[in-house]
């Protein structure tokens, strides 16, 4: 265990990796814009210091995602040899790092782990603690460590932290939006970040297969108009007859949020082992997180997801039981 006393804050985290050479940088499961953004971010900013490393997640990078410059050398493994901290971002809870921390526990046990985090439920579970709930995205908070660093900040490295900003605000339209977060993207942009390329692959880019899966799901999509939820369905059978990839369904639940006799989104998307992934997008009355929170998962109050067992009945049933439970319904 390493002997580092716990720290929290913007200046301990620079204290940390201006001490430290050899770096692993890692997200949670199922990375979304933030989490990619935010370990590409750090990893070319921190190399622009001459540092070595590693960015590494559990899951693939999805396919929207890999324009970005360094998203091929995102590793799925830690390679040997001894780090000298180790960076989890955008992970509100250690082990939704995934394989990358549950099959190597005690790797993690040999230097400090920085936990940079924008969720508030983050427990703090690192040596050093940059964690503001309040902040946009774990995104906004890595543009903020880089500049206190003194790390240049190129156009890619621009780019990779104005997606995550973008993604986790949709596009500056929901609740996560602050003066902060448009402050730092202005900055971004200034710095040469491509924002016409980070809004079309976030909310335009599709394929022609993954355009017909929207259109199949949301030609099924039901409402509860007692509780004003509004539920979308993709099964796998949907999904291997669309040919389309799974990842091509994000925006679906944020599309769905303009229904206009809803409240709150629920996207249940089936994985191969039966269980469903569940989207949930809301206004600013509903409070999803709580939910998602409730079910094991987490995220924002507009903005959040989970995994409960199938079949699709069932894990209706149960996310209409905790929506009650949590809203009073």
């Amino acid at each position: 265990m390493t002997d580092v006393a716990p720290a929290s804050g913007l200046d301990a985290a620079v204290e940390l990796l201006r001490g430290s050479q050899r770096i692993l940088v890692t997200a949670h499961v199922n990375p979304d814009a933030d989490a990619i953004g935010s370990v590409l971010g750090l990893t070319r900013g921190l190399q622009g210091l001459g540092k070595e490393v590693v960015p590494a997640l559990s899951d693939p990078v999805p396919t929207y995602a890999q324009f970005l410059p360094g998203a091929d050398t995102i590793v799925s493994q830690i390679p040997p040899g001894r780090f000298d901290a180790f960076i989890f971002t955008d992970s509100a809870d250690i082990e939704r790092t995934g394989a990358i921390y549950l099959e190597n526990p005690d790797v993690f046990q040999s230097a400090p782990i920085l936990n940079l985090d924008h969720h508030g439920t983050n427990p703090l579970y690192g040596q050093v603690n940059y964690v503001i709930g309040g902040a946009s995205s774990s995104s906004e908070l890595v543009y903020h460590l880089l500049c206190a660093l003194g790390a240049p900040i190129d156009a890619g490295t621009a780019t990779a932290l104005l997606f995550g900003i973008v993604g986790d605000t949709g596009s500056f339209q929901n609740g996560a939006t602050t003066p902060s977060s448009l402050e730092a993207a202005a900055a971004l942009i200034a710095a040469g970040a491509d924002n016409q390329k980070v809004a079309f692959q976030l909310f335009e880019s599709k394929t022609f297969a993954g355009t017909k899966l929207w259109g199949e799901i949301l030609s099924d999509i039901s409402i509860d108009r007692r509780r004003r939820i509004v539920f979308g369905y993709l099964s796998q059978e949907m999904l291997q007859k669309s040919g389309a990839e799974m990842d091509e369904t994000e925006g679906v639940a944020e599309y769905l949020r303009g229904v206009q006799e809803a409240v709150a989104v629920m996207l249940l998307k089936e994985q191969p082992g039966g269980e469903m992934r569940v989207s949930m997008r809301s206004r600013p009355e509903v409070d999803v997180a709580a939910i998602a929170t409730a079910l094991g998962g987490g995220g924002h109050r507009q903005a959040a997801g989970c995994t409960v067992p199938g079949p699709f009945d069932a894990a209706r049933q149960t996310l209409v039981d905790t929506f009650d439970r949590i809203t009073g319904s």
